[in-house]
């Protein structure tokens, strides 16, 4: 009985993984689109050179026939469509088509859009054209199969799948976070000289918003007229002192005792830190800006469709009284039938939502800013989600993220990945190093943990999406 299990299982076609790039653009947003694939094919993988990145994949190869699933990688804020290439690889050899964008103006050289209200949405927006160039290309398109189609994100922006997924963000959770903290004290009121001999207290030292080096002047709060645009050495130069902040933050603490350094960032969460706590304040109010511009411009939206309702009625009905006219003199003088004019149809509205019904399943490792959703403003999310916890990682803690957002879903599964931070799960860096400033994440863990960490976290992936897409006999 075993004979014939054994003669299958060496008959089956050894998977390799096939790798492409893809470029796409949007040009409303002026974005672009810059993507790597990879899909199971039969052609030995050989040493495949992008850029700085050099890994194992057929480049270019034929993609065997399918159907195969569809998986929408996102990469962390800190990385682009390469950094994951080892895990992206694994699931091709598994029978998943993976597309990897690099997010425009959010990643490791680019981080214009982190701590701005429109980082995720744009997220989305990318992340659909991506899923749209996939199922449109003449080779990988023909051997996707549409009805399975997941999303795998990685690290803080990974949260902008649930807007995929029909969530929604809200100004109003954040403020519930961090709970009351210390208002700023008050300067109006005279203080005392001090003596110019006597050393420093330690509330002296302590200034209300520290920040690292060559740190951006506050941003004032939104008001009826939006702040002016910053232009793009300020965008540069805020995004330099967040990334310093979040991926060195020693950087902010030279000079500082060990007592200071512990006021200024909490045990209990991070976030709630004077710098990033700061910074969401910003992304708060800024939401809160937009919110009140959109209700604005629906309410003028209304009263202009009203408006051309009205106007396309007049002209219809003077279209068909003219028409009539037009039918009698030509019965009358016996000339051919007059053909009928129509108006032109409205334009279509410019309001294209971010929900994409097309996903079945979504994937979250380390997620980040479970601050800006609540269970109301998640309730319309009907998507198996699975919540990975990178337990050792310092930002995106997973009792106050990846657990945070699990309790929030129905619908949802959570996961501990031990010894994992979100350095960890990003594959090596090569020897040139591309990640510049970012240096820091190459040396997180050796390589020997790195790899049994992806190891675990591929099985899992792949177990879930199985499971959830009904392929648990695949493969």
């Amino acid at each position: 009985m075993l004979i014939p299990c054994a003669e299958a299982r060496q008959n089956k076609p050894t998977i390799y993984a096939g790798y492409r790039t893809l470029s796409s653009s949007l040009p409303a947003q002026r974005l672009m689109i810059h993507m790597g694939v990879w899909y199971p094919t039969r052609r030995k993988s050989g040493t495949t050179k992008v850029g700085d990145w050099s890994f194992r994949a057929a480049r270019n190869a034929p993609v065997m026939e399918g159907p195969w699933p569809v998986i929408i990688l996102s990469h962390d804020v800190t990385g682009t469509a390469w950094t994951h290439h080892d895990i992206a690889a694994e699931l091709a050899t598994r029978g998943f088509i993976v597309a990897a964008p690099t997010h425009d103006h959010d990643n490791g050289e680019d981080m214009a859009l982190l701590f701005s209200d429109r980082e995720l949405p744009v997220r989305a927006l990318q992340l659909r054209a991506a899923l749209d160039v996939v199922l449109e290309h003449p080779q990988i398109g023909k051997q996707a199969d549409v009805s399975r189609i997941a999303f795998l994100g990685f690290g803080m922006p990974s949260a902008a799948g649930l807007l995929l997924a029909g969530g929604e963000m809200t100004p109003d959770a954040w403020p519930e976070f961090c709970g009351e903290r210390p208002s700023e004290p008050d300067l109006s009121d005279e203080t005392p000289e001090k003596d110019a001999t006597s050393a420093p207290s330690l509330s002296d030292a302590v200034s209300p918003d520290v920040r690292p080096d060559n740190a951006v002047p506050p941003i004032s709060v939104p008001q009826v007229v939006p702040p002016r645009p910053l232009s793009l050495n300020e965008r540069n130069d805020r995004a330099k002192t967040v990334q310093n902040f979040l991926v060195t933050p020693a950087m902010a603490d030279d000079g500082l005792s060990s007592d200071v350094r512990a006021l200024l960032r909490p045990s209990d969460s991070p976030w709630c830190s004077p710098f990033l706590a700061g910074r969401m304040d910003e992304l708060v109010a800024s939401m809160k800006h937009r919110t009140l511009e959109r209700e604005e411009k629906t309410v003028m939206m209304r009263v202009a469709v009203s408006s051309r309702e009205q106007l396309f009625r007049r002209l219809s009905d003077s279209v068909a009284r003219s028409h009539q006219r037009q039918l009698r003199l030509a019965k009358s003088r016996g000339i051919p039938t007059p053909p009928v004019a129509l108006p032109l149809l409205p334009p279509l509205s410019h309001n294209t939502p971010v929900a994409d019904g097309r996903f079945r399943a979504m994937a979250f490792v380390s997620p980040g800013f479970s601050m800006l959703f609540n269970e109301k403003s998640l309730a319309a999310v009907r998507i198996p989600c699975l919540f990975v916890g990178a337990e050792r990682e310092r930002w995106n803690k997973p009792e106050e993220q990846a657990k945070r957002f699990a309790a929030m879903l129905h619908r949802s599964e959570y996961m501990p990945l031990h010894q994992a931070d979100a350095a960890a799960l990003q594959a090596e860096c090569p020897e040139s190093d591309p990640a510049g400033p970012l240096a820091s994440l190459c040396a997180s863990v050796d390589q020997e943990t790195r790899t049994a960490i992806h190891s675990q976290l591929v099985s899992s992936l792949q177990e879930f999406f199985n499971r959830i897409m009904g392929r648990e006999n695949q493969l």
